[in-house]
């Protein structure tokens, strides 16, 4: 396990709990005005989560090595991820749907 201080792959940005929060309140604006749409709700829980883990100790506890690399990630990491996939669905998907019938 390792404490990451830094933003995704070890990135680093001055004030980063500060963007980190206010990211987290516009994807709550966004999450209120389309609710069917459940990744967004992921990717706040996922942030949320990382977000009182850097608070409370100072970065993100990485504990799950990706297989074949040095970085690791953590539970939130792929709540974000999987939001992110369910979006990109619904959205090729609306998108495709369009196309055919129009």
């Amino acid at each position: 396990m390792i404490i990451n201080t830094g933003a995704s792959l070890g990135l680093n940005f001055p004030f980063l709990k500060w963007i980190q929060l206010l990211l987290l309140i516009i994807l709550g604006a966004v999450w209120l005005r389309d609710k069917k749409a459940w990744g967004w709700l992921l990717m706040i829980i996922g942030g949320g989560l990382n977000l009182i883990e850097r608070w409370q100790l100072g970065g993100v506890r990485d504990y799950w090595p990706l297989f074949g690399t040095s970085i690791y990630n953590n539970i939130n990491d792929y709540l974000i991820a999987a939001g992110m996939v369910q979006l990109i669905v619904i959205y090729y998907g609306k998108k495709g749907k369009n196309n055919i019938s129009g």
